[in-house]
């Protein structure tokens, strides 16, 4: 990435004052003693202040500044000890002003990838004489805000990830069939909050108000059956002082007409004396259809297919005690009816069943 690129990449330029900028301009300007600092980035155009001490002005035109004679050399500290004799400067208009410049330090801010981007510098109108260490002093402050960019850059970097992330995450709790949910409660302010709800809560309850419910937990309530919502507050507190798993379904009233089922279920995490529920609200409607069509199942098998069964295994009983040929011709039609009516029996079982197994599918 070439230098103009990576230093609109930072987002830097013409931002608010910050402290810890100001704090390595104060920084320069003690190590120098010197009444004017500053903490500077450029452009192609201008060099522009973020932190300033001792001027008015927040940006110079990069023809006019010194610090652009850095720009290819990020190894290097640019001093200028006489800028009346340096024929890089001494043209200047800040050099052959009335109270013209006379002494000139400044430190390249180095990117990782060993673009300048700017300077941290300081200058006097009197000449002053420096000292190695004053020079590294400097340098180590040009790193420092060479880190603090980077630091920021990789922070909001990370920051559009899980924003993205979220993003992300939401349009898969808003797809789903279900409901997805986080609830916080305080045991000791005996206190519960609803963090989180997804909008899949309306399709499964079109009355259902989602700002209702997050604003108010308890509204969830008045759709519960009222003798199970004992039940429902009872397993919920288990669930939270044994720290396992809470699950129930639960019939709820819609249009104060038709029963809908609704599965819940959630677990508990502890952290800084709160509870949180993670969990989720799913439509078991089918699996509810399922159960009593196999409860339906058994009823007829108990009772529809063994009434036949028991009058055929009665007549084969009779046949065979009393071995007699006439008994048996008697008995025969008995025995064909009773086989006609099982047959009846379980064709009508296999239309009703093929029936419903067809209305699942379609469903699906």
């Amino acid at each position: 990435m070439n230098r103009l690129a990576e230093l609109r990449s930072f987002e830097i330029m013409d931002t608010d004052p910050e402290v810890e900028m100001n704090e390595v301009a104060e920084m320069a300007k003690a190590i120098f003693n010197t009444p004017i600092s500053v903490v500077s980035f450029i452009d192609d155009r201008r060099q522009w202040y973020k932190a300033k001490i001792g001027v008015n002005w927040s940006e110079v035109p990069l023809e006019d500044t010194f610090c652009r004679f850095t720009l290819g050399k990020p190894d290097e500290t640019l001093l200028i000890l006489d800028p009346l004799s340096d024929e890089r400067v001494k043209e200047n208009p800040f050099v052959t002003a009335a109270d013209g410049i006379r002494f000139y330090v400044s430190a390249p801010i180095v990117s990782f990838q060993g673009n300048v981007l700017g300077t941290v510098c300081a200058w006097d109108h009197q000449k002053h004489e420096v000292k190695e260490a004053q020079l590294e002093a400097l340098k180590l402050l040009a790193k420092r805000v060479a880190i603090s960019l980077e630091t920021r850059k990789l922070l909001k970097d990370q920051h559009q990830k899980i924003e993205l992330f979220g993003q992300k995450l939401q349009k898969l709790t808003e797809l789903s069939p279900g409901a997805w949910f986080k609830l916080k409660t305080e045991p000791a302010a005996k206190q519960i909050k609803l963090d989180f709800l997804s909008s899949g809560i309306s399709r499964l309850i079109p009355e259902a108000n989602r700002e209702e419910i997050i604003t108010n937990p308890s509204v969830f309530l008045h759709w519960i059956s009222p003798n199970l919502r004992f039940s429902f507050l009872r397993q919920f507190i288990h669930s939270a002082k044994c720290n396992s798993s809470f699950e129930m379904d639960i019939p709820v009233s819609v249009d104060g007409k038709k029963k809908i089922w609704l599965w819940i279920k959630a677990r508990p995490d502890f952290e800084d004396g709160e509870i949180n529920f993670y969990g989720t609200i799913q439509d078991i409607g089918q699996k509810i259809a399922h159960v009593k069509s196999l409860r339906k199942f058994l009823f007829d098998i108990s009772h529809k297919l063994r009434a036949p069964v028991a009058k055929m295994k009665g007549v084969i009983h009779l046949i065979q005690e009393e071995n007699n040929p006439d008994s048996t011709l008697e008995m025969t039609p008995i025995l064909y009816r009773s086989m006609d009516e099982l047959d009846q029996i379980l064709y009508r079982l296999s239309r009703e069943y093929s029936d419903l197994i067809d209305f699942v599918e379609d469903e699906n």
